[in-house]
């Protein structure tokens, strides 16, 4: 389902620095750190960079090997490409005009470099001792050094709590609230803040006709459930539900998260009913906490983090309603000036693989992608095909890196058969297979080594329809994503069908679990690539999550 929000995890830096040069006469280095994100302006085919500085780090002074006191946060979204640069300096003076201090080194990385190859939540690279397009700086004696010195980058996911809680809550001998039944109880907590006020926290279901209900499964964020303070007081007031007039309160109890993990048993007090009863009042009933857990919620961050690896493949449609790839009107054709490091070169099926391949590579720690093609015939090979590897070599479909990928799809151009029709169940059912092989059995806390992402390219309607959502029903149990984009001006809107946002496929008697499509069509966001890249990409972690929640499954090293 999707929430309409896009996963957005904080991310605290710290730097530190090994061996850097000395280029004070009588001292050691100044050094300071310099964080710069880059920010992308697109104003027709032109494209320019600025980077835009974050902020810095404090001056440790006489100190080749610097801990850095100071720390950065950023907001980190896995559907982008966040680049960042960071630029060490000697400071010679108060003054941080460039020209006034030495230069050191820089170094230019993705926050995904930086989340998926880091070692125990720490990256480590070289520093480098060439000037960084955009900037004005002396490196002359940068260039001299002969021990190349290290930046080290320390990453972690800022959470007010990482943990969630979870209960089995029963209940006994409640009070009979309802003159031809028992009662319909439902409990609401409530937390109170530190001013007096009382917040509600949760609500649980309505157990109907019953002075004995059972609550089993309740999860709570606890920083939602306490607001951080295992002391703060908690309100459980357990209410008799009415169909047509007020909720009746059957009592309350207080507690904290703390006292929880102690008490288990608490009398339901109606305060009204005590007065008027008196001595002779006991209690409305009683609660108890069968289970209390508190148990650490894992983030999108953590899988990347832990170990868990995205496998991605591309499958590119090669049906003759593309157009022929040498005629200039073909949605394949190669464009006299293409340069496969400038995007408004690309045709379209490039522009989605390299918007989208550029974010998804660092996640792949062999950066090995598979590619595929379908609705045509290949390799002068006499049957159409639907998962065909454009390597040549269907044990063998992976390629190296999005360069490999274009190049690849570069090479067959010159010698597939443009026919048809638009299947996509071929492919949906291989990847799903190679997404199911080797996984561990679910509901068992096992790791996730790693989560498939297929990408389909395509410039039309599906011609098997309902054995596509067969396949995609089918592989909602397996760890996948799917991601269709359209290209060309094609009427897509049928599309939207298999894009679970808004209702739950379906087919015959069977219907999705989860919601593992995203449809994108190219042309509303073709003019900007990042933009492409996050509208495309922007389910994945939900997704991901999702899986990993349903069935029980963690991050490799985690």
């Amino acid at each position: 389902m999707n929430t309409g929000k896009n996963i957005c995890s904080k991310v605290e830096i710290r730097i530190s620095c090994k061996d850097l040069p000395k280029f004070d006469t009588f001292s050691k280095s100044d050094p300071k750190v310099f964080i710069f994100i880059e920010k992308k302006n697109y104003t027709g085919n032109d494209v320019t960079s600025l980077w835009e500085k974050i902020d810095s780090t404090e001056v440790v002074k006489n100190n080749e090997n610097p801990v850095f006191t100071k720390s950065f946060f950023i907001d980190y979204y896995f559907e982008m490409i966040q680049n960042l640069r960071f630029v060490v300096f000697d400071m010679d003076s108060d003054s941080e005009e460039w020209a006034k201090n030495d230069y050191i080194g820089y170094v230019e990385k993705t926050l995904g470099d930086l989340i998926s190859g880091s070692n125990k939540d720490v990256y480590t690279c070289d520093l480098l001792t060439s000037i960084p397009s955009g900037i004005k700086v002396n490196n002359s004696k940068a260039r001299k050094v002969v021990k190349t010195p290290k930046l080290f980058v320390t990453i972690h996911e800022v959470n007010a709590s990482p943990y969630d809680m979870f209960f089995d809550i029963s209940g006994s001998n409640l009070d009979k609230m309802d003159t031809f039944g028992k009662s319909d109880p439902f409990i609401v907590i409530s937390r109170i803040e530190d001013n007096g006020s009382k917040v509600k926290v949760f609500e649980t279901s309505v157990i109907k006709n019953t002075l004995n209900p059972v609550w089993k499964n309740l999860e709570i964020a606890e920083t939602v459930f306490n607001g951080g303070d295992p002391d703060k007081t908690l309100i459980f007031d357990v209410y008799d539900w009415d169909k047509n007039s007020e909720n009746d309160l059957i009592g309350s109890f207080k507690t904290t998260s703390r006292m929880l993990f102690d008490q288990k048993r608490y009398e339901i007090i109606n305060e009204k009913k005590k007065e008027k009863k008196g001595s002779k009042y006991t209690n409305s009933g009683v609660i108890t906490f069968d289970k209390v857990e508190r148990t650490k919620k894992f983030t999108f961050m953590d899988f990347p983090m832990g170990g868990t690896e995205m496998a991605v493949s591309f499958a590119i449609d090669f049906t003759a309603s593309n157009g022929e790839q040498t005629s200039p009107e073909s949605l394949h054709y190669n464009k006299p000036d293409y340069d496969p490091n400038n995007f408004y070169t690309l045709n379209e099926y490039q522009k989605a693989i390299s918007s989208i391949g550029f974010v998804l590579e660092p996640y792949d720690s062999n950066r090995y992608m598979e590619i595929y093609g379908y609705g045509a015939k290949f390799f002068n090979r006499p049957k159409v095909e639907f998962d065909c590897a454009l390597t040549g070599d269907q044990n063998q479909p992976s390629v190296y890196s999005v360069a490999g990928i274009l190049n690849t799809y570069h090479n067959v151009l010159q010698t597939v058969d443009l026919y048809g029709p638009t299947n996509f169940s071929p492919i949906i059912r291989r990847i799903t297979n190679e997404a199911k092989e080797n996984l561990p059995p679910p509901y068992q806390d096992q790791p996730l080594s790693k989560y498939h992402i297929l990408t389909i390219i395509t410039d039309g309607i599906i011609s098997d329809m309902e054995k596509t959502k067969e396949a995609i029903i089918d592989a909602c149990d397996a760890p996948l994503s799917i991601i269709i984009v359209g290209v060309g001006k094609e009427d897509f809107s049928k599309m939207n069908e298999l894009d679970g946002d808004d209702k739950v496929l379906k087919y015959q008697n069977k219907a999705s679990t989860r919601d593992i499509v995203q449809f994108v069509p190219l042309s509303k966001y073709i003019a900007d690539p990042s933009l492409l890249a996050a509208e495309t990409l922007k389910e994945i972690p939900n997704q991901l999550l999702e899986f990993a929640t349903k069935y029980k499954y963690k991050p490799r090293f985690l």
